[in-house]
């Protein structure tokens, strides 16, 4: 069954996208998707978001505010996003967090509504530096492209590189380029806070149930930290062949989409 496109809200800081589940799950937590750097809540409409309300799932995605040039938001402004979006919900949450919104959704574990996470390609407690040295070592010109994404526009070769770091080989050119064409500038406060080890706190420690994807091809956060990721919180873990960072626009993405939703299923029967 599939699920109708998504409808607008409004909440305290903000606005997010909303799916209605056409076959709800009783008893299912709602579904909070958090974007990653330079990305927004439109991420999450290519399908990704539609094919977990089809499994059954109330689905929300909300937008962070990345401030003014003059008082950039960090990441304490985009906990207070997602913390806003989940009061607004009245209900028990689920946190689905890509890249930095996979870190902010770390922050948030121990918050009364959240009822799990599931992570895809996240920023690990670890922080972002080790990933960044050895990305600028190994590969500088995509180093200096991903760099960039802080700062509105952007030439083409870095288009290209950055469609080799977020695509795996498969996806069309054209189809990258509309993606890359829709990401925008990002707050270099928020990205330099997230390059240093986090207060994120295990979630063994505190009984709730998380579980970590990421794509093998992925050089923003590679295989290594996504493992580690899971092995700070004692979670499962899966390593995804021919994915790159953007996950749930990248090939294979239903597959993806279904993989999480299984997992909430068992994880929420």
């Amino acid at each position: 069954m599939r699920a109708p496109d998504p409808s607008e809200m409004h909440f305290a800081r903000g606005r997010m996208l909303a799916w209605d589940p056409p076959a709800p799950r009783p008893d299912a937590p709602a579904l909070l998707l958090l974007h990653g750097a330079a990305c927004g809540s439109w991420v999450w409409a290519e399908g990704f978001g539609a094919r977990l309300a089809a499994a059954g799932h109330a689905v929300f995605a909300p937008g962070f505010n990345r401030g003014t040039p003059d008082r950039p938001a960090g990441l304490a402004d985009y906990m207070a996003d997602a913390r806003a979006a989940m009061a607004a919900l009245h209900r028990r949450v689920v946190l689905v967090g890509h890249s930095l919104g996979g870190l902010v959704a770390q922050r948030l574990l121990d918050a009364p509504e959240v009822a799990g996470l599931a992570l895809l390609a996240p920023a690990p407690p670890e922080g972002l530096a080790w990933a960044s040295w050895r990305l600028a070592l190994a590969d500088p010109p995509l180093w200096r492209a991903v760099a960039r994404m802080t700062e509105p526009g952007g030439t083409v070769a870095e288009a290209a590189l950055l469609r080799r770091a977020l695509f795996g080989p498969g996806m069309a050119e054209a189809v990258a380029l509309h993606h890359l064409a829709r990401m925008g500038a990002e707050s270099r406060l928020a990205l330099l806070e997230a390059q240093a080890p986090q207060p994120v706190p295990p979630a063994w420690g505190l009984g709730r149930p998380l579980v970590v994807f990421g794509g093998r091809r992925d050089p923003l956060v590679p295989p290594d930290a996504v493992v580690r990721t899971a092995a700070w919180h004692a979670a499962p873990f899966a390593l995804l062949d021919g994915m790159g960072h953007a996950m749930m626009l990248d090939l294979g993405w239903e597959a993806l989409a279904d993989r999480l939703a299984g997992w909430l299923e068992e994880t929420y029967r």
